[in-house]
């Protein structure tokens, strides 16, 4: 087959970034791949970060043609990906900023009878307004078949996209630097929150849980960018006397940082307070460690209890300190490594792509009824104006 896959890639940094690079290495080795990305994702002045780009970063083999805030380059875009003639394209959806974007090249490449697959990283926007909402739903609509990674995005497609076929399949695991054991251990037990740090990823609520383990050995490392105020979340840190026992790394850190992070820690912590994926979990399972997650649908099919991690009722800062509190005395994180050495046997990027090349090829079949049926409607119209 020959695929387009249109999205963030590399230098971009971010999760789909990652993923849609990932997962284009991957379909090569099936057939031809194009990859169209963005020459601008967000204008500066609205990117929360410091960067969307990682300079280090060697860039894709990609046609970075898209601007996301110009509409004459979306028309551009468009066009060049019909001249490359693909049996499906694929695009993520994951924020309502790129959603304009992508929901009209979906529909010009619809119109020119291109099966269109979106890869649903999101169904909503986090913490956002309605009419952002909206957006997201609006591309995710323009699609002849989606494919999501747990049952809960699944169920929240359908509730948006009524019929549209989806298919299921987990996170594969992204391929990380091994460890150098740079990092000296600080104590019995060592927490890793990694990743953006936003509102819904719960740090309030890991470190009031932190705070009722006083007696605990522990040591909890907040590594990732802060999109909001650092300063606001390092006043916190010390308003619950923890200036000594959590270290704040509030920005973004190469791949290398990030393995000597998941090599020291014993348990990486996922507080979240609403959420539908993670691409941290499947990271976590790279280095062999376990999760403590929020109960929420989008963790239950990856995390089993006692197996692979441990989970709390989300926003429970009791619940989740007493996890700390067991995990610290017990110290049988390290018990849980076979089970997750199993786990990852199941999330390979060979097995998703099998999955995305299925859902292609259902989406062409959708595709060429759509068309049999316009073409039969067409037909019927002018035998009724000849009779």
């Amino acid at each position: 087959m020959k695929f387009a896959l249109i999205g963030p890639f590399p230098p971009f940094r971010s999760g789909v970034a990652r993923h849609t690079g990932a997962l284009a290495d991957e379909l090569a080795s099936h057939g031809e791949v194009a990859r169209f990305s963005f020459s601008r994702q967000y204008p500066s002045w609205l990117f929360p970060g410091d960067n969307d780009r990682d300079e280090t970063a060697r860039p894709a083999d990609a046609d970075f043609c898209i601007d996301s805030i110009n509409p004459l380059s979306w028309r551009k875009a468009a066009q060049r990906i019909k001249e490359h003639r693909p049996d499906a394209a694929i695009i993520p959806a994951w924020t309502f900023f790129t959603a304009p974007a992508l929901t009209f090249i979906a529909s010009s490449l619809r119109r020119a009878e291109i099966p269109v697959i979106t890869m649903v990283h999101n169904a909503a926007d986090h913490e956002s307004a309605g009419w952002k909402s909206w957006l997201l739903a609006r591309q995710i609509r323009q699609a002849d078949g989606a494919v999501t990674h747990n049952q809960a995005l699944a169920n929240a497609i359908a509730r948006i996209a009524g019929d549209l076929p989806v298919t299921v399949a987990p996170h594969p695991l992204f391929d990380y630097p091994q460890a150098q054991g740079s990092l000296p251990r600080r104590a019995g037990l060592e927490l890793l929150m990694f990743g953006l740090v936003r509102p819904y990823k719960g740090a309030d609520l890991l470190l009031e849980a932190l705070a009722n383990c006083a007696d605990c050995d522990v040591k909890l490392s907040i590594v990732g960018e802060v999109w909001g105020d650092a300063n606001a979340l390092r006043n916190k840190i010390d308003a619950h006397g923890l200036g000594d026992r959590v270290e704040l790394v509030s920005h973004y850190v190469s791949d290398t940082d990030a393995a000597e992070h998941f090599q020291r820690a014993d348990i990486v912590v996922l507080p979240y307070t609403h959420v539908t994926g993670s691409g941290v979990a499947p990271v976590a399972f790279h280095y062999s460690k376990p999760v403590i997650a929020s109960d929420l649908e989008g963790f239950r099919e990856l995390i089993r209890p006692g197996e692979t991690g441990w989970l709390f009722p989300a926003g429970d800062a009791e619940a989740l300190a007493d996890i700390i509190r067991a995990r610290s005395v017990n110290q049988d994180a390290s018990s849980l490594s076979a089970n997750i050495t199993a786990a990852r046997a199941r999330l390979s990027w060979a097995g998703f792509a099998q999955s995305v090349m299925c859902a292609a090829r259902l989406g062409a079949e959708e595709t060429h009824t759509r068309s049999d049926k316009h073409r039969a409607a067409s037909l019927d119209f002018k035998i009724g104006t000849t009779d």
